[in-house]
């Protein structure tokens, strides 16, 4: 099987002069190994029942699914399960391949596009057997399609445009799959919210091409990742979108119990020797509000202290490590992002004794106009009309205590 990188840290203890490394499964900063996941039941199975009806057929059908939700949700982290189960589930019967998207591949449809085309060659994940088949032919593929975009003699006589590349590449990379006895070819697009924001027009563009897909005998499902709220924010877009991603679904904070499992089951199945008494998750839960990129920020820690149990009072010894550590590596970076006065008005709202406030309650002039910068860097989250909030309480109790209000 190809290989799949996942981030994990190996941390090397030395017990009697032998060396013994512990896999720590906790990564804030990446995607979580699918050996390691946990929660999330309900997209899961969705995801597995679209997989199983997605059968080749004469016109195919495929189900086209959207995970959306704010940063550090997990929703990459869901696209890697979704790509671990393909290949459980469908084995040498299916392709896909995780399309990591940005700001500047989506300035244009022809950057999209190429980098599109890119990942699919560079990043895609199948069986051996499958492999061995496509390497070289997807190889000639990526050279050919890519080709096309750039400027020919051919071209000059027949323009091609980059809507027409792009669909005209994956009819061909189909032909090339279903030769070697791929029934499902899965295409993941992560981050798709930069399309929207840089070349919204490239949605229409995206949606028209895999519409026109199974009328060329193309089975391709599609799933994107996406922030919360990119099927309203462009209003003449939602309800098309809506439609073409026939499964969606916002990924929330976990509860307690899912919490507990986000925390339990990664250190089990990493095999290691550690009990977090059931009063401390709770703690977890009550400080993260249940946020996985927290709760993996305090669990890497943690795991990563010489202990086979950790009580509510270690815990309180330890977290204060974290927390020097959180403001450190975190909190930190996102106030560099800020100016002097941004950050004049996130210190006057972690002083509000509420976590929702509206403008009028900070009282800094011409605060109303800086609301949405500090929005668009993801500091403040708009709750509702004319209501906002630090971005996660952590966040807030960081910046009082930048203020001398707590301790």
């Amino acid at each position: 099987m190809k290989c799949i990188t996942y981030y994990h840290t190996i941390h090397t203890n030395y017990t009697k002069g032998v060396a013994v490394e512990k896999i720590n499964p906790f990564s804030p900063t990446f995607p979580v190994n699918p050996d390691y996941f946990a929660n999330r039941d309900e997209i899961l199975t969705s995801f597995k029942v679209a997989l199983k009806r997605s059968v080749k057929s004469v016109l195919p059908t495929p189900d086209n699914i959207a995970i959306l939700g704010d940063w550090g949700i997990g929703k990459t982290s869901v696209l890697k399960k979704f790509e671990s189960m393909a290949l459980e589930i469908k084995k040498d019967d299916c392709f896909s391949a995780i399309v990591e998207l940005g700001p500047t591949t989506c300035k244009s449809f022809l950057s999209f596009s190429k980098n599109i085309i890119e990942d699919i060659d560079t990043k895609f994940t199948a069986t051996a057997p499958l492999i061995s088949k496509i390497r070289r032919e997807l190889k000639d593929w990526r050279l050919k399609t890519i080709g096309w975009s750039e400027i020919s003699a051919e071209r000059k006589i027949r323009p091609e445009t980059p809507t027409f590349t792009l669909k005209q590449g994956l009819v061909e990379l189909w032909e090339i799959l279903e030769k070697s006895g791929v029934t499902t070819a899965i295409i993941m697009l992560d981050d798709i919210h930069y399309l929207a924001e840089k070349y919204p027009d490239g949605l229409y563009d995206l949606r028209g091409i895999f519409q026109g897909l199974p009328k060329y005998g193309c089975n391709y499902m599609l799933c994107a990742t996406g922030a919360k709220g990119l099927f309203t924010a462009i209003r003449e877009l939602a309800e098309p979108l809506g439609r073409f991603f026939n499964i969606k679904y916002t990924l929330q904070p976990f509860t307690l119990e899912e919490t507990k499992e986000a925390i339990e089951i990664p250190i089990e199945k990493a095999k290691i020797n550690l009990k977090i008494d059931s009063d401390v998750i709770t703690e977890i839960y009550n400080l993260t509000a249940g946020h996985p990129y927290f709760i993996h920020f305090i669990m890497r820690d943690i795991v990563s202290v010489e202990t086979t149990r950790v009580k509510l009072s270690d815990f309180k010894k330890i977290y204060q490590k974290i927390e020097s550590i959180m403001g450190r590596e975190k909190f930190n970076i996102d106030l560099s992002i800020a100016s002097n006065k941004e950050k004049e008005i996130l210190f006057a709202a972690a002083e509000l004794p509420q976590q929702t406030f509206s403008p009028s309650d900070l009282k800094i002039k011409d605060a109303r106009t800086k609301l949405p910068t500090l929005c668009a860097k993801k500091l403040l989250v708009k709750t509702d009309r004319g209501e906002y909030s630090i971005y996660h309480p952590l966040f807030k109790e960081y910046c009082m205590m930048l203020t001398g209000k707590k301790k």
